[in-house]
């Protein structure tokens, strides 16, 4: 049987009260697909784009507080960087001593 807009509440409805999860909506269910996208690192962009929104802006606006770990890695991602740059200087800087 082919699933049509009007027919699908009342079958996701049925299979809801088949597995008895609480009650949850295909809105619901959006917001839990957009935040599962988010956590797996899909890009924002990608995320805006699936879920047919105008502009990115809304999607960060919405969806903008799932981001917190994104930016603690990214801090974590930076100064590991600037670790290694800092090694790599005082290494080149030891050579240079060395060779005078």
């Amino acid at each position: 049987m082919a699933v049509t807009p009007t027919r699908r509440p009342s079958r996701l409805r049925k299979r809801i009260a088949e597995v008895e999860l609480s009650k949850i909506g295909p809105h619901d269910l959006r917001h839990t697909a957009v935040s599962i996208m988010i956590a797996a690192g899909i890009p924002l962009a990608v995320v805006s784009k699936t879920l047919r929104l105008s502009n990115l802006a809304i999607t960060v606006d919405l969806y903008g507080h799932l981001l917190k770990d994104s930016a603690d890695e990214a801090v974590v991602a930076r100064t590991a960087a600037l670790d290694r740059a800092d090694a790599g200087h005082a290494a080149s800087t030891c050579l240079l001593a060395a060779a005078a």
